[in-house]
């Protein structure tokens, strides 16, 4: 079976999950993007991956795109997304043309403010014209499940979906678990990550067994540096600039829990992912697509900002209780649900259920 995936960029938050379905018996796998990568992601400290044994055409004008499909009438394709950008909207328009087995992996949009609402009414549209030629939605996160059944899309084609990664430094922490809690964020410091709020409860505590590190930057930096100072608590909360992706890896090594404490929308939220790959615990708002696979007790915290004091109590949680599941525990078992190789096979019982009439699989995160 051949899938091609049309997305926006070679994304290192994709190269596992594609690597491993190229390695599964009878599969190729293509993937078709309009840019290597985007100046926001450079920022970032991401770099273009290489994705083994996975055939890469970059930037395909409109006569390659309506050959790729041609070509290709009888695999699979896959959208990043309804419409999104000229090069997927051409593909997506080609597919339905020529009839081809279609699906989408999206995350949910943004229906915040009246830019919010116009979306919605667009993707109702989308819903009412294209769904009978959609076979599969592959919809990132509680609320893109949620917010795709809302749209009307029927609930026999959406499966729930996720950023399935793979990191070689998991199983690799150099630091062993002690009173003090070592706590990482990494991503941009603005209000929709909700960095200087949790940091400002975490500082209200008055406990004093943490140290937090944050990777990056943003317009809440100064605001936090300014929190911090106030408060003294230089020696407990450091600042660090973005750093590339594969020096990042190398921290959570050090760390005992990874927060994603996001005020707005959130897709997924792959730092959780990375830190439960390294066996660390997570601390996330229910706005994260990603608290979906959070299981207080066993890997972590999940919050609610609309409810009062909700993140408080998570923090004291996290502080206070020793109740989770042990580092080796929780690596091994994200290992066999968010892994490159569990989203690979986890998608193959998706298209065998689609295309084969087998039955609809289980979600491979959820913990009983």
């Amino acid at each position: 079976m051949v899938f091609i995936f049309w997305q926006g960029i070679i994304s290192i938050h994709q190269k596992a999950f594609l690597e491993s379905l190229a390695l599964m018996p009878d599969t190729k796998v293509l993937l078709v993007v309009e840019e290597e990568i985007t100046p926001y992601r450079k920022n970032m400290g991401w770099e273009v991956p290489v994705i083994e044994q996975v055939e890469i055409i970059k930037s395909p004008d409109t006569n390659t795109i309506k050959a790729l499909v041609k070509e290709h009438k009888d695999a699979v394709h896959v959208m990043g997304g309804i419409k999104v950008g000229q090069m997927i909207s051409l593909a997506f328009e080609e597919c339905i043309r020529r009839q081809c087995r279609l699906g989408i992996m999206t995350e949910p949009f943004n229906p915040a403010n009246f830019k919010g609402w116009l979306r919605g009414i667009k993707y109702r549209y989308y819903q009412l014209r294209y769904s009978r030629h959609i076979q599969f939605v592959l919809a990132i996160g509680k609320k893109g499940v949620e917010q795709y059944a809302g749209l009307g899309f029927k609930s026999k084609i959406i499966f729930p979906w996720a950023y399935f990664i793979s990191l070689d430094s998991a199983g690799k922490s150099v630091k062993p678990e002690g009173e003090v809690k070592r706590i990482i964020y990494a991503g941009r410091l603005e209000p929709g990550k909700g960095i200087y709020r949790f940091t400002e409860q975490l500082i209200n505590t008055g406990k004093s067994n943490f140290n937090m590190d944050l990777y990056g930057n943003g317009p809440d930096e100064e605001k936090l540096k300014q929190l911090v100072l106030n408060n003294r608590a230089g020696d407990k909360i450091i600042f660090h600039p973005f750093l590339k992706y594969d020096e990042l890896l190398e921290q959570y090594l050090h760390a005992d829990w990874v927060v994603l404490p996001s005020t707005q929308k959130d897709g997924w939220g792959v730092i959780v992912s990375e830190g439960l790959l390294n066996g660390l615990k997570a601390i996330c708002s229910n706005i994260c697509g990603v608290s979906w696979v959070i299981k207080d007790g066993f890997n972590g915290v999940v919050f609610d900002w609309a409810e009062e004091g909700s993140c408080k109590s998570a923090i004291g949680k996290m502080l206070t209780e020793d109740t989770y599941a042990g580092r080796d525990q929780i690596r091994e078992w994200a290992d066999s649900a968010i892994s490159g190789k569990a989203g690979a096979a986890y998608f193959l019982k998706i298209t065998d259920s689609v295309y084969r009439n087998k039955e609809k699989p289980a979600i491979p995160w959820i913990i009983d």
